[in-house]
């Protein structure tokens, strides 16, 4: 019986053992994702940053060929 009472016990040291290594895996991997949400987030800042620029120069561009049409024009009716 005492054998018997021993090795439950054992097995319920093992149990705890195990549920700390799991424990720990999964705060490792909770830190992983919140670390990498953290990432994406500074990502998905510059992407809009980017993007907002980018339609930015795109109006520059138009705004600069309008103006160049203009410009040709004008010489051409001054010549």
């Amino acid at each position: 019986m005492d054998n018997f009472i021993q090795h439950i016990l054992e097995i319920e040291e093992i149990k705890k053992e195990h549920d700390k290594l799991m424990m720990a895996k999964v705060t490792k991997y909770e830190n992983e994702i919140t670390r990498l949400k953290s990432l994406m987030s500074g990502h998905l800042i510059d992407l809009k940053n980017a993007e907002e620029m980018r339609l930015k120069l795109v109006k520059e561009l138009q705004e600069v060929k309008k103006d160049n049409k203009i410009l040709a024009k004008q010489i051409e009716d001054n010549r």
